[in-house]
């Protein structure tokens, strides 16, 4: 088993019981090894091994979460119907 990272990673231990949406996604080179990378560090982190697919899901909600512009730019813009 790998060590735990020096410093937490910044996604939180996801519920993989969350209702979920089907996405069909490529990655290659370096997005595909930073998504392995990411893989190990959450196993690391929480013990136990994720597929891509929720992870990758998790890692754009918490940028989507993060990105003050585009919240702030929502909040101006709400969605219609």
């Amino acid at each position: 088993m790998a060590k735990p990272p020096s410093q937490p990673i910044a996604l939180p231990k996801i519920d993989l019981e969350e209702k979920t949406l089907e996405v069909r996604l490529r990655l290659k080179g370096k997005a595909a090894l930073d998504i392995a990378d990411y893989q190990r560090a959450y196993q690391a982190a929480h013990g136990q091994a994720i597929d891509a697919e929720p992870l990758i899901l998790n890692i754009l909600q918490a940028h989507i979460d993060a990105d003050r512009g585009f919240q702030g730019w929502r909040k101006g813009n709400p969605a219609k119907g």
